[in-house]
């Protein structure tokens, strides 16, 4: 929480409500000294990194001594080793073989990558030794049995011997923590059982109702531990059906789309067939965003598992809030047969774009993980209209206007594929690029003939230019600035192609009237010209992604454009098998800082351009 240079004066008494606050950076505010923030500091329990530059050292002194979590004040690291070894040697506590130990255990639980806990205690600390030491020190002086020191050491030693092998084979943080709790009901009722052993020489029956104490609570532990192991294995069955339970729309989706592909084939009735491929896709939207709504879940549980009770679901989905078996017993809502004309295709994707980008930026600050392009499109539609029946109007629709226009328009054929996952996001920034530098080289081009008009009429003649037609020359000479020769000669000979095809209808015309023949120089228009070099852009960048896609897909397994980090690691030793742990590891922490499982097919392609590159020259594109 970064609250400088905000003119505060203090802090409120009572921060319960953000008491997981580590880091707090109250520098450069007027705070009239330790009381009017000591309250508030009192309840960040979890406070480790603290920024306050108006108090005393005196006052400072005062902080670290009150505040135990704290790791360090201004910028300055903090000793607590010392401080804690000076309290334990006073109050009389054994240190070496147990803190050793401790030391060792506490190395060995250091929790790998895959498993970040959010409340999950799955380690033994320094606090644990002396609460452990503390109570014997209790238990030892009713016993009156200082000898038996040594045997005490002896045990505790052992104990957290087993729990380091224990902890160094378990991957699950639950399970971790499971040890841990086990070893320290162990020591407690080894302490438990010398101050019940002490008290016998006061009092036999004390003996006895202790004994009967440590027994009830033993079998009560042992109750919620069989407990939370019944609470697991139930959450381990939930998902294996929701698992189950997604395959069934996917089956139905690949059905729908065979019986489609039966129709179209076999002909017959226009007017019927459309009709009935209209209620086939209509039917394709609701099952896939049923589909999403158990992938949705399907990761709220598989992330709840990983990051502990209290782990933060990031799944997001479209649809109301109920329960599974309701919404598949519902019947797919009734669609309307929404067209869009291509204006308004391509206005709707430029919305989705606008809103894809502001989300992007949202969840890189909230530290969520992005949505893939398909994704975000349900949220855009979702917040703007809200009502399912229509969300499924307007996808539906958008989905079959880039089948109608893709064809002639590389904007939609962009976007189709991003949203199918066959090309990432980012290329629509290299499609936007290449527009504004075709249009500025057009320019300077046109200066370089005309270098006697001014900038205005320079502008006029350009967007005349891009209204109209481009000379062959005009055309030749940006097409020889922007590519190399072998790629600037396709696209030269796939232009005349294009212009050769335009001219053999008005060829053929003409030698049937017995008119002369045209031989003015060929011209293209701007619009096509420029659709001709996005296509030819949008083609080399598929060729480049061709095998990166296959691998995505076969390790893809929900086919929902994300994978988490097993998944990740699969695909890149498939794409570099050189990689090694270390490498794979620096990747993860720079395209999954946050450890939040998902990582989409436009987040591998932007990371991994260094492998694909090399990957792209093994298959000689």
């Amino acid at each position: 929480l970064k609250l400088a240079r905000n003119k505060l004066s203090g802090i409120p008494e009572d921060l319960t409500n953000i008491r997981n606050v580590e880091y707090l950076d109250l520098s450069g505010n007027p705070i009239a000294g330790l009381s009017a923030i000591v309250h508030g500091l009192y309840c960040l329990t979890n406070l480790k990194h603290l920024y306050v530059d108006t108090v005393t050292p005196d006052e400072e002194e005062t902080i670290i001594a009150e505040i135990a979590s704290l790791l360090s004040i201004n910028g300055t690291p903090l000793s607590d080793d010392v401080d804690e070894n000076e309290m334990r040697g006073q109050a009389g506590a054994p240190q070496t073989q147990i803190s050793q130990m401790a030391s060792a255990v506490s190395t060995s639980l250091s929790p790998k990558r895959s498993m970040q806990p959010v409340t999950v205690k799955s380690r033994w600390d320094d606090s644990d030794t002396a609460q452990v030491q503390r109570l014997y020190q209790i238990a030892n002086t009713i016993a009156g049995r200082s000898t038996n020191r040594a045997e005490f050491d002896e045990y505790t030693k052992s104990v957290l011997s087993h729990l380091t092998t224990l902890i160094q084979t378990e991957e699950d943080p639950l399970k971790r923590e499971a040890h841990v709790l086990t070893a320290k009901k162990l020591l407690f009722e080894y302490c438990f059982s010398e101050a019940a052993h002490g008290a016998q020489r006061f009092d036999p029956i004390l003996k006895q109702s202790l004994d009967t104490i440590q027994v009830t609570y033993s079998e009560l532990l042992k109750s919620f531990e069989q407990l939370t192991k019944n609470i697991f294995e139930e959450k381990v069955r939930r998902v294996e059906e929701m698992r189950m339970e997604m395959q069934k729309p996917i089956q139905e989706i690949e059905s729908l789309m065979a019986q489609l592909e039966a129709k179209e084939g076999h002909g017959g009735d226009k007017a019927a067939f459309d009709q009935e491929r209209r209620k086939y896709v209509e039917e394709i939207g609701w099952l896939r965003t049923e589909n999403e709504k158990l992938q949705t879940k399907l990761r709220q549980l598989e992330l709840s598992r990983q990051n502990g009770p209290s782990g933060l679901s990031t799944g997001r989905s479209l649809g109301s809030s109920s329960p599974l078996g309701e919404s598949q017993a519902r019947a797919p809502p009734a669609i309307g047969s929404k067209v869009l004309t291509q204006r308004q295709l391509r206005d709707c994707i430029e919305e989705i774009y606008a809103s894809k980008s502001k989300y992007d930026i949202k969840c890189a600050e909230t530290h969520l993980p992005r949505e893939t392009m398909e994704q975000h499109m349900y949220t855009h539609l979702n917040q703007k209209y809200g009502l399912k029946h229509i969300i499924l109007e307007w996808a539906t629709a958008i989905i079959q206007g880039i089948k109608k226009f893709s064809a002639e328009d590389n904007d939609v054929a962009v976007f189709g594929k991003i949203l199918r996952n066959e090309i990432d996001e980012e290329f629509r920034f290299v499609q936007r690029q290449l527009k504004e530098t075709v249009h500025e080289l057009l320019r300077v081009y046109v200066k370089g003939k005309m270098p006697l008009k001014s900038d205005e009429e320079i502008n006029n003649i350009v967007k005349k230019k891009t209204t109209g037609t481009l000379l062959e020359e005009e055309w030749i000479d940006i097409v020889k600035y922007m590519y190399n020769n072998e790629d600037a000669v396709s696209v030269i000979m796939r232009i005349r192609d294009i212009l050769k095809q335009k001219a053999q209808p008005r060829r053929r015309q003409a030698v049937r009237r017995g008119a002369p023949t045209d031989d003015k120089p060929p011209q293209i228009g701007y619009a096509e010209f420029l659709r001709t070099l996005l296509d030819f852009q949008l083609e080399g960048h598929e060729r480049f992604l061709s095998r990166f896609v296959r691998v995505f897909k076969m390790h893809d397994t929900d086919r929902n454009g994300i994978v988490n980090e097993h998944e990740f690691r699969l695909i890149l030793k498939t794409v570099d098998p050189s990689k090694s742990e270390e490498e794979v590891a620096g990747l993860l922490d720079l395209i999954d800082p946050h450890n939040n499982q998902l990582i989409s097919f436009s987040e591998c392609v932007t990371f991994l351009s260094t492998e694909l590159v090399k990957l792209m020259k093994e298959e000689g594109v």
